[in-house]
């Protein structure tokens, strides 16, 4: 899990902790996010803390504000030629996210902190989108922040929650499985795949995992509901690489663990990172060993970057 290292939380000296970002450098302020999707203008404002209690969930970091961005790229229609927001033509829908309607996605952030991502990822369409953290920082940043934003939920819009889950922690991943299943029920699949659009094709390494759903590798057969029971099509996962306090254990594996526990050959990763320390490295080293990136790194500033990768 994040730990509570000084080179986490950017502490200043004897003050209170203070994001090392480019764009936020205060977490003591709400932050408001403002897009315009098909003419209509959508806001979305997340309170932070500095306190020690939920350092540093309790601030929203850059990479958080880019990911979110991407998502309203990647489901937006193309800018105008006079426009200055950022164009990446192959994020743009369906591109590597496949022919399915985001209306049909569901969406599992982990390490949602005040959950700006995740509440961008339903404020452009997804049709469920859970979002996890520590307990302390559910309760008192996540959840009310889910309910600061409840009009994204109005009108029949998506389907938005906030539950408690510790990476590596068993009972918590069965609980927020339950509670993804409980906003929006998986949908039906046949034969190929309609996350991605294609047929995939199986690795070594996804046939070494048992618990792995493996009946869309058959041709001609369906992969039922059931299969994807408590799986998102989606995985948010931003700014998770802390370095690691002298003689502590590292919380990559524990994370991992839970990465594998909630993806298959359908869903699409979504990883941000900020390249700040070796660390960094190591946690993106060992996400390339179990899934494909299906773009390489978007680079929004000389240290911050983004990769969507699915599992192999």
């Amino acid at each position: 899990m994040p730990t509570n290292s000084s080179t986490a939380s950017g502490s200043a000296s004897g003050g209170a902790n203070r994001p090392k970002n480019h764009l936020i450098t205060d977490a003591t302020s709400p932050f408001t996010f403002s897009f315009v999707r098909f003419g209509k203008k959508r806001t979305i404002t997340v309170d932070q803390t500095p306190d020690d209690e939920t350092w540093p969930g309790g601030a929203l970091w850059d990479v958080g504000v880019l990911m979110a961005k991407l998502l309203v790229m990647a489901t937006s229609p193309p800018p105008s030629p006079n426009s200055r927001e950022p164009y990446i033509p192959r994020l743009m829908a369906p591109g590597v996210w496949g022919p399915t309607s985001w209306k049909e996605r569901r969406v599992l952030e982990l390490g949602a902190g005040v959950g700006l991502t995740g509440l961008t990822a339903g404020a452009v369409g997804a049709r469920a989108v859970l979002l996890t953290d520590l307990d302390l920082v559910v309760d008192q940043v996540t959840r009310p922040n889910v309910e600061r934003n409840s009009h994204l939920g109005g009108n029949g819009g998506s389907k938005i929650s906030a539950v408690p889950l510790c990476w590596g922690n068993a009972n918590d991943e069965v609980c927020a499985a339950e509670e993804l299943d409980r906003l929006a029920p998986p949908l039906l699949r046949h034969g190929k795949d309609l996350s991605s659009g294609r047929k995939k094709k199986k690795s070594k390494a996804a046939k070494k995992k048992a618990a792995m759903p493996v009946s869309d590798a058959i041709e001609g057969l369906s992969l039922s509901s059931a299969t994807r029971e408590g799986i998102p099509d989606i995985l948010l996962i931003g700014d998770v690489a802390y370095q690691h306090k002298p003689g502590a254990e590292s919380h990559f594996d524990i994370l991992l663990s839970t990465v594998l526990t909630f993806t298959d050959e359908h869903t699409i990763v979504m990883f941000g990172t900020r390249m700040r320390m070796p660390a960094s490295i190591d946690l993106l080293e060992m996400f390339r060993q179990h899934f494909v990136r299906l773009t390489s790194r978007l680079r929004w500033k000389v240290s911050v970057g983004s990769i969507i990768f699915q599992y192999t």
